[in-house]
């Protein structure tokens, strides 16, 4: 809820698929004018609108290729490629990806409407995506205040300037592997910032108590041990940590799976095999399954399709849920709703797993990029992330084996445990008084 008086931000998205605007939105209650979506419609000139959409169209159509041809997944990798993080080396030397860039932003204005835009009130800035930070700080303006957010537990060269040592960006961190990567590109330390992702405020509660999430986490512990094996470990920590006083023997039989299609539409056939496989337990009510299209309405059309082929469609509304919306806050509130009463998440290693740290434990979809494999990796590490343990096909089998044996009610516990909770509160924190607080205690992150 926003605070009277509190301290304003120009907060920038862009039109780059759902994680860039999903990483703004929490930080809307800060947001001076509304988000910006640079390269939209309603902000960019048709000029800047082409060029952005040239970008977007790029990055989609190789998104999807990854599925269907090895040229795509050759030119994700090229475009994206992040190198081996050891041996410690010094990697500031600019590729060839950020001196493209600084030929778009030089000769072809990309990020000159929106460097207008913020002359306009001299305000704080937080971008989400790399390309309108730099051309900020290409500008020369906001030498204080010009943020940059860090969407993946590793980052592209791309998302340093040329010359890190002379810009004036100051980087927010979802993760302790950014802020070591930054450094090996050049950034001084001080000018990064370990706030930790910006999670949705409606899905954390108060942010000493973290009272929502407490409580879904420990209903959602419930509805993941069915035999004990999690608890008969961990009930005195989960006492501890949630303030419950008992674990009460009655519980709810069923538990609920979210699948969640990227922004691109990519690995929106696998629905079909996991509703084919798991229709025998929507139907007894052993399990819930939600489907979120995102803001596509093609995914959408096509999750009606694969439903009413399997003879699902009764169960829409009770016992399948879909989750879609053409506009895309609304489809983001629909999505933080939706993920309060889900027990696992499916979904590829996108900016999505660092939602970990609200106790919902992540079911890896095959990534897509080198950034969502470093996404796969970060979560392993946490053991937050968890390998579907066969194919889609036989979901019926290996999803509920995960559950009976304690796995998923562990990666739920691990995530909430080591994962940064409070990104969105440290950010308004900085933004307000320039400070950035840190915690060792889970509660304090």
């Amino acid at each position: 809820m926003q605070q009277e008086g509190q301290k304003k931000a120009w907060v920038v998205s862009v039109i780059m698929g759902l994680g860039h605007t999903r990483a703004a939105y929490p930080l809307k209650d800060i947001a001076y004018d509304n988000i910006i979506v640079e390269g939209s419609r309603e902000f960019a000139p048709p000029d800047k609108y082409k060029l952005w959409h040239k970008l977007l169209n790029y990055y989609y159509l190789l998104s999807k290729a990854t599925n269907i041809s090895i040229i795509g997944t050759y030119a994700l990798v090229a475009l994206q490629k992040i190198p081996s993080y050891y041996p410690k080396r010094d990697l500031s030397r600019p590729n060839w990806a950020v001196k493209y860039l600084g030929y778009l932003i030089r000769k072809k204005n990309l990020g000159s409407t929106l460097v207008e835009k913020v002359k306009t009130k001299d305000i704080p800035v937080i971008n989400t995506f790399y390309a309108t930070a730099i051309a900020i700080d290409m500008a020369g303006i906001r030498p204080d205040d010009n943020y940059l957010m860090i969407c993946d537990a590793d980052v592209n060269r791309v998302w340093v300037p040329e010359n890190p040592a002379a810009s004036t960006i100051k980087y927010l961190a979802p993760c302790t592997q950014v802020k070591r990567r930054l450094m090996s590109y050049g950034v001084p330390e001080n000018k990064i910032f370990l706030t930790g992702f910006p999670l949705p405020k409606e899905n954390i509660g108060d942010s000493k108590t973290l009272n929502i999430l407490k409580e879904d986490l420990f209903k959602r512990l419930l509805r993941l041990d069915p035999t004990n094996r999690f608890f008969k470990i961990h009930e005195k920590d989960v006492l501890n940590f949630l303030g419950v006083s008992s674990i009460p023997e009655e519980r709810e039989k069923h538990f609920t799976l979210s699948f969640t299609v990227g922004g691109a539409g990519a690995q929106a056939d696998m629905s079909e095999k996991i509703l084919r496989s798991l229709r025998p337990m929507i139907k007894d009510g052993s399990i819930k399954v939600n489907l979120s299209a995102g803001v596509k309405k093609e995914v959408y059309d096509l999750f009606i399709i694969y439903i009413k082929a399997l003879g699902l469609e009764k169960y829409i509304g009770n016992g399948i849920g879909l989750i879609y919306d053409q506009n895309v806050y609304r489809y983001i509130d629909k999505f933080d709703s939706m993920l309060r009463n889900t027990d696992v998440l499916w979904t590829k290693p996108s900016e999505l797993s660092f939602y970990c740290a609200l106790g919902v434990p992540i079911l890896t979809a095959p990534p897509v990029g080198t950034h969502e494999e470093y996404n796969k990796t970060w979560l392993q590490e946490l053991h937050a992330g968890v390998n579907p343990s066969g194919p889609a096909e036989y979901a019926a089998e290996w999803l509920f084996d995960l559950r009976d044996n304690g796995r998923l009610a562990e990666a739920a516990w691990d995530g909430f445990l080591k994962a940064r909770k409070l990104g969105t509160f440290k950010i308004e924190e900085l933004i307000e008084t320039g400070k950035c607080s840190t915690g060792a205690l889970p509660f304090e992150q």
